[in-house]
């Protein structure tokens, strides 16, 4: 039985899809918090990713995507949604860091130096 070329290399996308959900979803957990840059990137590749199963599911004939058509275009709408909250907190984050003090310059003691009691 010889199998169409694009019937195997969408069964190939579909395992590296998965292989890539639980990786990112590894990567999520070891973030531990919610503030963690792996944590936050991790969920949004994770959202990306559930994003194209539909549709290679679909394509492959595992499950019936008339009734949700268009599922893969919202997940990855929600994606990129979380994407710009994302770069955006980052940047916001890093405008409003305070300047470090300027280097160069040595620093004027406050206090006389002390000599060696004896």
């Amino acid at each position: 039985m010889a199998y169409d070329i694009l019937d195997i290399f969408e069964t190939f996308n579909l395992v590296l899809i998965l292989v890539a959900f639980a990786i990112f979803t590894r990567l999520a957990f070891k973030g531990k918090s919610l503030g963690n840059f792996r944590f936050q990137l991790s969920i949004f590749l994770l959202i990306w990713v559930l994003s194209e199963i539909p549709h290679i599911a679909g394509s492959l004939g595992l499950i019936s995507t008339a009734a949700y058509s268009d599922i893969g275009l919202y997940l990855h709408a929600a994606s990129m949604g979380v994407f710009a909250f994302f770069v955006g907190w980052r940047s916001i984050k890093i405008a409003t860091l305070h300047p470090n003090s300027p280097t160069g310059a040595l620093a004027v003691p406050k206090e006389p130096a002390r000599g060696i009691k004896g």
